[in-house]
């Protein structure tokens, strides 16, 4: 499922770190249309609607591997057990997996699909109603027109000539307000006995203003009798947010962009790294989830002159140095996050240009990036960054 390499036109280091500022993957045609890249988001498109449960989901292969590295979880791919519970938790508990996970993107995910969440059932409509008695009605003994509004939809001088029954009577004013209601069935005019009894299914509303014409010296009248106001439905409330267009888009849109860093590392890991952390670290709000988060735990380690074997320290150890030598503020600053990556970039360049220029057995290892979406933890990298946060 994999898409090429694609060649963005973007030379290496800090000439094609300035080359992207204030460009977005739309800028780069070649890619935005390559083939392969949009049957997946078609396959997208289309699939994730049709999931209604998480279980459904993880059951397409290739749908949960579009789906999980749209939000950088591709070394997750596979593990449906711990996905599942994920994916099911709900977003608001602050004691779900998902919640409890120091990675923000587990979050996030849960957040995004709502497959967990609290669904309030949708409210029926009760319908409204009124009821109209018509005395002195028969052969030469009719009305001439009717106005007025039921059910929140207007009619004005329906035609009533001739029509010397209630029967007659209740058949014109169904026509009249089905027309009105755009030819929909909700309104519904019917007779009972000595009545004309008037129904809207949506619950919209009663009568207001009923006005019948009787012809000139005929005994027919009508008066309105009772009405009742109904209900209008209530759509149900949260649950699943998969058949949301809004939704389904905003996953198609960090699956491109996950697949343009993709892409960009095919050239320069430091580059993808970069872009990476600059659309995630401004929406960070722990250390934990930079740690967790090898790609951006580079970044910041690299910044601040870090050693490799930091990583490998007890996680609270790391939290505390971290906390120490910058704010989570500063990510949100767009002038000290441009400066930071800004000097990421330029750093990692240079060790990028000698492990190039390298020759031998080694250069495989030097240039060998964090498996993307993995992290350092043995074993399986989910359960362990569960355990973090225990309890």
């Amino acid at each position: 499922m994999s898409i090429g390499a694609i060649n963005l036109g973007l030379p290496a280091g800090v000439a094609g770190w300035k080359m992207l500022q204030g460009k977005s993957v739309g800028d780069f045609k070649a890619f935005s249309k390559d083939a392969l890249l949009q049957r997946d988001i078609a396959y997208l498109r289309e699939k994730l609607p049709q999931k209604a449960t998480a279980k459904d989901l993880l059951a397409d292969r290739r749908l949960q591997e579009i789906v999980l590295k749209a939000y950088g979880l591709d070394a997750q791919v596979g593990m449906d057990a711990l996905m599942r519970k994920v994916l099911d938790s709900n977003p608001t508990d602050t004691g779900s997996v998902a919640a409890r996970m120091v990675d923000a993107r587990y979050q996030k995910i849960a957040a995004a699909l709502n497959y967990g969440g609290l669904v309030i059932p949708e409210i029926s409509a009760v319908p409204s109603g009124a009821t109209v008695v018509v005395e002195g009605i028969g052969k030469g003994e009719t009305f001439a027109s009717f106005s007025g509004s039921f059910g929140g939809i207007k009619v004005d001088g329906v035609s009533l000539d001739g029509l010397g029954s209630r029967q007659g009577v209740a058949a014109a004013l169904q026509a009249a307000f089905r027309k009105a209601d755009g030819k929909s069935s909700n309104i519904s005019v019917t007779t009972l006995g000595g009545q004309l009894v008037f129904s809207d299914a949506r619950g919209r509303g009663t009568a207001v203003d009923f006005a019948f014409k009787a012809d000139p010296g005929s005994t027919a009248r009508a008066s309105l009798q009772a009405t009742n106001t109904g209900s209008i439905a209530v759509a149900a409330i949260g649950g699943p947010k998969v058949k949301d267009g809004t939704t389904v888009e905003a996953v198609v849109s960090l699956y491109t962009q996950a697949r343009f860093e993709e892409s960009l590392g095919e050239s320069s890991d430091t580059l993808r790294k970069a872009v990476y952390a600059k659309r995630t670290l401004p929406g960070v709000t722990s250390w934990y989830s930079v740690i967790a988060d090898r790609n951006l735990a580079g970044v910041v380690q690299q910044v601040l002159g870090l050693p490799d074997s930091f990583g490998r320290l007890d996680v609270d150890q790391q939290k505390a140095t971290l906390e120490r030598r910058m704010s989570l503020s500063d990510f949100k600053d767009g002038t000290k996050l441009s400066k930071l990556l800004d000097r990421y970039v330029a750093q990692s360049s240079v060790a990028e240009a000698q492990a190039l220029a390298s020759s031998g057995a080694g250069l495989a290892g030097l240039v060998q990036p964090v498996p993307w979406g993995g992290d350092s933890f043995s074993g399986s990298s989910a359960a362990a960054l569960f355990s973090i946060m225990g309890g």
